[in-house]
């Protein structure tokens, strides 16, 4: 079996509690865990084959100090994600990450410490205990340090302060951990520009013996009322010279009459952000699974302009304009969005969105584009029904690596019109119905086009018991219309509400129907468990409508009205 097509699946999971007690003590605990398979580019929250959970207090003894005690403890189990140089790695459509050093160790950390005001000074005095084990064969070994770590922070006048934090290894030189001191003023020279001077030396440890020096500037000047400079400039020196990188721009509004304003801008970076090793890769992407220090950014020009109308109630548009260009090419991202009232009732909008790059391999890629078409449906007096009109474009070329490696013109388009509704005739009773047509384009080369016409339906029928317990059952279908064969699938759950705007279920699926434009989509048969959380209640404007509702006779409310456990409709 080809290792790089087998599938990959994983769970991840995050728990954190936080209390204040006695108003003097605050306490805070987490507990994360992700399996080796877990994969989701979309986020770097989770680190795949890691579990890692602490626990901290800190607690005012007096108005002027506090004592702190953590404890830490992750453990890393899985393989480590290889980084990418490859274009036809990086472009190669489904392709799981690749492999790199399989890894088992685990890093426990205990801190117990005391923070003490004298004057205008902050000092610190910690006390670190690391526990690192590594478990592989061919790297195996145990390092238990100890480290004092002291800190400073001292107003020396309004303007200026002074810094310093040293770090110092209890049992002598330890092969990961460092001996570290750090001294620095933080000058603010004026409201608006601030310089900060810091200087560390390390001995020992992975750093070795070695010392930095960093000048940091970090500006922001108003020269008119509505017109603002900004700047941050850095140079840093040691052993291997003195870099130095930062951006300068300037930024304006301009009022050009009630509810219509328009802001520009521009910007200069300066200097070229690297790797850490003083290479650039020709990485045209970065995953997720690896660092985007990897990419790496050059100096260029970056050019935005904005513009909005909000002064009409029932009407809103906006609408932006971004162009950078560089050594590495160019890329721009343009945005439209608007959206208005016909009627009380009746709401449409509209979304457009294009984005072009080019950098190091991907000079070819012609622009995505998404176009996004709505007409919504909600009587704000009764929401029984609600309905929703939309249509989608989307154009994504350059999904495979032909066109960067053999210059041919690939790319897909969709044409997507969908509706879809809830109706409620009563508290108990949730009905909800979509169907929806996609016809879709690919160029896998200049003279190979494909065609497809798909489409899509769901039916949904939720129960409510009582005003805690529900039942529901729903079925999904696709129908590929040029070869007329069929994926079907359906379920039936057992929900129940921990609040209102909490429901926890579970249920079984039969079939798997996954796509993009099926919410919740099913991609696999057999038992499952859902949480669904409510957004409604955490902004001003999306309240539950006060309809009433007879409450049913006999039947506990659980501290529920009637008026919290109506339908909203959230769904269209």
């Amino acid at each position: 079996m080809d290792k790089s097509k087998r599938p990959i699946s994983g769970s991840a999971y995050r728990i954190e509690v936080a209390k204040k007690l006695f108003d003097k003590v605050d306490i805070l605990g987490f507990y994360r865990s992700a399996e080796a398979g877990f994969s989701n580019n979309a986020t770097v929250s989770f680190v795949p084959g890691q579990t890692r959970y602490g626990l901290s207090v800190t607690g005012a003894v007096t108005p002027t100090t506090n004592l702190i005690a953590s404890f830490d403890h992750e453990d890393n189990v899985g393989v480590a994600p290889a980084i990418l140089s490859d274009l036809d790695q990086l472009l190669n459509p489904g392709a799981v990450p690749t492999p790199g050093a399989k890894q088992d160790n685990s890093l426990t950390s205990v801190l117990v410490g005391v923070q003490q005001k004298v004057g205008k000074a902050t000092l610190g005095l910690n006390y670190v205990h690391r526990d690192y084990v590594d478990r592989m064969p061919d790297t195996a070994m145990r390092d238990v340090s100890n480290q004092l770590q002291a800190t400073l922070a001292m107003p020396l006048r309004e303007n200026l302060s002074f810094n310093a934090l040293g770090e110092l290894n209890l049992s002598g030189n330890d092969p990961i951990y460092s001996n570290h001191v750090q001294a620095g003023f933080d000058w603010k020279i004026n409201p608006n520009v601030s310089i900060q001077l810091n200087q560390h030396y390390f001995w020992g440890g992975q750093q070795g013996d070695r010392a930095i020096t960093s000048l940091d500037t970090v500006s922001s000047y108003n020269i008119f009322k509505h017109t603002q400079l900004t700047g941050r400039f850095s140079l840093l020196g040691g052993v291997e010279g003195v870099t130095g990188q930062g951006a300068a721009g300037i930024a304006h509004h301009w009022q050009i009459a009630p509810g219509l304003g328009m802001d520009v801008s521009y910007e200069y970076v300066l200097g070229q952000f690297s790797s850490q090793s003083g290479t650039n890769p020709e990485e045209p992407a970065d995953l997720g699974d690896s660092s985007a220090s990897a990419i790496g950014l050059d100096s260029g020009h970056n050019f935005s302009v904005a513009l909005s109308y909000t002064d009409n109630p029932n009407f809103k548009a906006s609408g932006s304009y971004q162009f950078r260009t560089s050594s590495s090419g160019s890329n721009s991202v343009l945005m439209l969005d608007a959206a208005g009232k016909f009627t009380d009732s009746l709401t449409g909008l509209i979304h457009y969105n294009q984005a072009g790059a080019a950098n190091h391999g991907l000079e070819l890629l012609g622009d995505s584009t998404d176009l996004s078409v709505g007409l919504a449906y909600r009587n704000p007096k009764n929401d029984r029904f609600n309905a929703l009109l939309r249509y989608q474009f989307r154009n994504n070329p350059a999904t495979t690596p032909d066109t960067i490696l053999l210059g041919s013109g690939t790319g897909s388009t969709d044409h997507t019109l969908a509706a879809e509704a809830i109706y409620a005739p009563d508290w108990r009773w949730e009905l909800y119905g979509k169907i929806g047509f996609r016809n879709s384009t690919s160029y896998l080369a200049n003279d190979l086009i494909s065609h497809s016409s798909i489409l899509l339906g769901q039916m949904r029928a939720t129960y409510r018991l009582n005003y805690q317990w529900d039942v529901a059952a729903e079925g999904r279908i696709i129908n590929t219309l040029s070869t007329g064969s069929n994926e079907w699938g359906a379920t039936a759950e057992v929900g129940y509400y921990v609040t209102p705007n909490i429901r926890l279920a579970a249920g079984y699926a039969w079939g798997s129907v996954s796509d993009r434009d099926f919410n919740n989509s099913r991609s696999a048969s057999g038992p499952y468990l859902d949480v669904t959380v409510k957004l409604d209640q955490l902004f001003s404007g999306f309240k539950f409508l006060k309809r009433p509702v007879p409450p049913t006779e006999g039947q506990p409310t659980a501290g529920l009205t009637p008026s919290e456990t109506e339908p909203t409709g959230g769904r269209s």
